[in-house]
Order: C-alpha cells, then structure tokens, then sequence
C-alpha cells in the first residue's frame, strides 16, 4: 500500500493507493475482529497541517489503514526505524516491508499535554484535572453530513487557544461503520501534534478498559507488557515508540471514580455520554441507564427517572452473560434502596463488592505511562483521588461477574468517598 498526503489551505487529506495484493475487506482492530469492507474514500480533515513529523505521518497512516496492507507499505515522506520497530512487535499480526526507512530521521519531542475528548465521562474527569491540555474534538462525517453532538460546542466554548473540533470522514469510510481501531480515535491530535508541540496525548479510558474487561473479570496489564511493549497494549505501545506517548490518567479508576470527578461539568450539561436524540443524551438506552445508576450513587442530588429504562432491551441487557461492567451494578445493587424492582430483580446473582475500590484508583497504573510524564501525571491525579491499598487491590483483582454467589450481604452503612448514605440498602 502506497500513500499519499495533501495539505491545502484548509484542509488535509490522506490518500491510500491499494496494490494488486490487497483487499478491501480486513477485521476492525479492536474487540473480535469485526469484518469491514473499506469504501474507497479518502479521507479528509477541516485542518491544514503546516508540519507533521513523518513518523507521526506514518502511525496516522497505519492506524487507519492497517486492516487492508498487503506486502509492503510507502509513506508519504520517509520514517525512521523506531516506526518500523513498533510494528514488528509480534503482536502485530499483519507484518509487512517498510519500503522508505530514513535512519537520520531524530526522534520526534513535544512538550504540550493533548486530550483527546470523546465528550463523556471518562474523558471530562481527565479535563478536569488538567484544564491546561490542549482538547481536541473529532466531529464524524456520515453520508456527507455531521454527526450531530452537544460536545462539538463543549469544546468550540472552550476558544481556539484551548480546544479544537477537527471534522473528518475517517469513522465512517467502511461498512459497517465505526473507526477501524481503537486507536482511530487519536487521528486528529497526531494529525495537529507537530504543529502544537503536542508531547503526550491524553485519554479518558476508564479501569473497566484497562484491568477489568469490560467490567467482568480481572486482565493482568502489567503482565501483558512482556509482550505487548512498555503499555501492556501493542497499539499504544506504538506511540510511546515514536515520542508521542499516550496515556490515560484514569486509567486505574472506575467510571463510579470518573463520574465523582467530573461531577461539575454533569451537572452543568458540559458531558456528552450519549447522542441518541440529536446529538444529546436519550436516557432510554442501556449506557444512559448504567449513567443514572453511577450517578445516583455518587450524586446525592440526582433522582432518575427509572420508568424509562423498563424496557425490553434494557431487561435483556440485564440478563445477558457476562453482564457487561458488571462490578458498576454489583456496586450499586448494594448501596442504593432506590434501584427499581426490574433492575434488582436481574442482579441477584452478581457477587458483591464489600471494600470501596471502586471509589479509588490503582496507584499501579501510573507505571504504564511514559517515564518523562509520569510523575507529574501521578502528582496532579493523587491530588483528586484517594489510592488503593493492597487489600482494595486484592479484592479488584478477584471481581469476576461469574463467579458464583452462594449467598448475599447487605453493606448498609457503609460509607465511602463519594457515596450518598441515605441511598445505601440492601
């Protein structure tokens, strides 16, 4: 696969020129490997790069087209081997030639924090502890139009000297649609990162993401990193590779944590976490249910409107096994009197959470950041949060929402940061 890059006056765009040996069709690079067929398109950018590192160029050439090389690959300008390097990592499964390595090429530096916002959550508790990172925004383009969401204005609020909302194609140019990796997601601050002196690029990727598979049960990250690079995630080992680590503060902390961080700009209606209805939040779907679960633990103030979510598909959601981000139900089945009968009826099953981990972060996640990040990252967050200790750690590492439960516990009375004791129940 050759490419191409173009920088106009307003725009950019990248060009992929597929060779006799590959396809259209590749597997998504995330979850199981959902199959896609790539629709042709270029694709495009509303921001003008002035400069851009050309190993920056090349991982934001990999990261979306990685599912369709064939033999070989040609950048657009020449990259260094530490690029190369990264995608040797036998993780990778797709290995191909490196067709234009430049052994003079210096390593890429920044000096400035980027966040990239999705909007929710997660990634608003990371805004919140460091208002200085510069935001970018992704706007999606489908069918020749944007994708409407409340967090375009979120981040335009902020002025052009803090945030940025670059629209792009990039998340629907296959069928079906969505980024073709996870990593997609970072397109648009590698694309400015050369242009800001960007040296890090900061996420909001909760525990459930990093150490509790989707909330069900425990992954040794730290272990992972034998094999996986000094992340324990081979895509995000890539960027530390080539100067532009990425990293997610939050990355120890539960979406229970995330949510008492961000609480402020919740409140405000500063968070996007759904777009169901035009671009906001449809509070009838199941994220918007486990939302208004979270929040009514952390939240003393917030009463939900619970009728909403008696819905098939909520209930088979609830039902379903492994329940996704199961601890944030098990945690709340336990604390709160007021969850509907619906609701607790369906829950009955999940082992309980006795110690409150889920208010507190692992100190231990710090070690998958870049070293030169690391303290002050480390710093600015145990200055918000309170730590885990050994036996908040043990308990976490045991959470398996299979696991079976021979009886349950009521934990009324127990107070922890964050939590609402006139809520705490059976």
């Amino acid at each position: 696969m050759r490419f191409e890059f173009e920088s106009g006056k307003d725009s950019s765009t990248l060009r992929a020129i597929f060779e006799p040996d590959e396809q259209y069709n590749g597997e998504r690079q995330e979850g199981s490997g959902q199959p896609i067929t790539y629709s042709g398109q270029e694709i495009s950018f509303d921001y003008a790069v002035r400069s851009i590192h050309p190993d920056l160029l090349g991982l934001l050439c990999l990261t979306i087209f990685y599912p369709f090389i064939g033999q070989r690959v040609v950048f657009p300008s020449p990259v260094s081997p530490r690029l190369e390097k990264a995608f040797r990592r036998g993780s990778f499964k797709r290995q191909f030639r490196f067709d234009n390595v430049d052994r003079g090429i210096r390593k890429y530096e920044g000096s400035r924090m980027v966040l990239s916002f999705g909007g929710g959550i997660d990634s608003s508790a990371v805004r919140k502890m460091f208002p200085e990172a510069f935001v970018v925004h992704e706007a999606h383009i489908r069918n020749g139009q944007v994708v409407p969401s409340d967090a375009h204005d979120v981040v335009r609020d902020l002025g052009p000297d803090r945030g940025r909302v670059v629209t792009t194609n990039q998340r629907y140019v296959s069928h079906p649609g969505g980024w073709h990796g996870w990593t997609c997601a970072f397109a648009t601050s590698l694309l400015m990162a050369t242009d800001y002196r960007f040296g890090i690029i900061l996420m909001g990727s909760n525990l459930g993401g990093t150490l509790l598979h989707k909330g069900t049960r425990y992954y040794n990250r730290f272990k992972a990193r034998k094999w996986h690079g000094p992340t324990g995630n081979f895509w995000q080992s890539a960027f530390d590779d080539i100067g532009i680590p990425l990293f997610s503060p939050v990355s120890g902390a539960s979406e229970y944590l995330t949510m008492a961080l961000s609480l402020d700009l919740v409140r405000s209606g500063r968070v996007v976490y759904c777009m169901e209805r035009d671009g906001s939040a449809c509070h009838r779907c199941t994220k918007c249910m486990r939302r208004d679960v979270i929040r009514t633990v952390v939240d003393e103030g917030h009463h939900a409107d619970w009728g909403r979510y008696d819905r098939k598909d909520v209930h088979e959601f609830l039902e379903r096994e492994p329940l996704y981000q199961g601890y944030v139900f098990s945690f709340a089945r336990d604390r709160v009197s007021t969850l509907p009968h619906f609701m607790t009826s369906r829950l009955g099953d999940l082992p309980s959470i006795e110690l409150d981990w889920p208010m507190r972060i692992h100190p231990r996640t710090f070690r998958l950041c870049d070293k030169a990040w690391r303290p002050m990252i480390r710093r600015r967050v145990l200055g918000h949060v309170e730590p885990m200790t050994r036996r908040h750690v043990s308990e976490m590492k045991k959470w398996d929402v299979m696991r079976p439960q021979p009886s349950r516990r009521s934990w009324m009375g127990l107070g922890f940061p964050g939590s609402n004791p006139s809520r705490q129940g059976d």
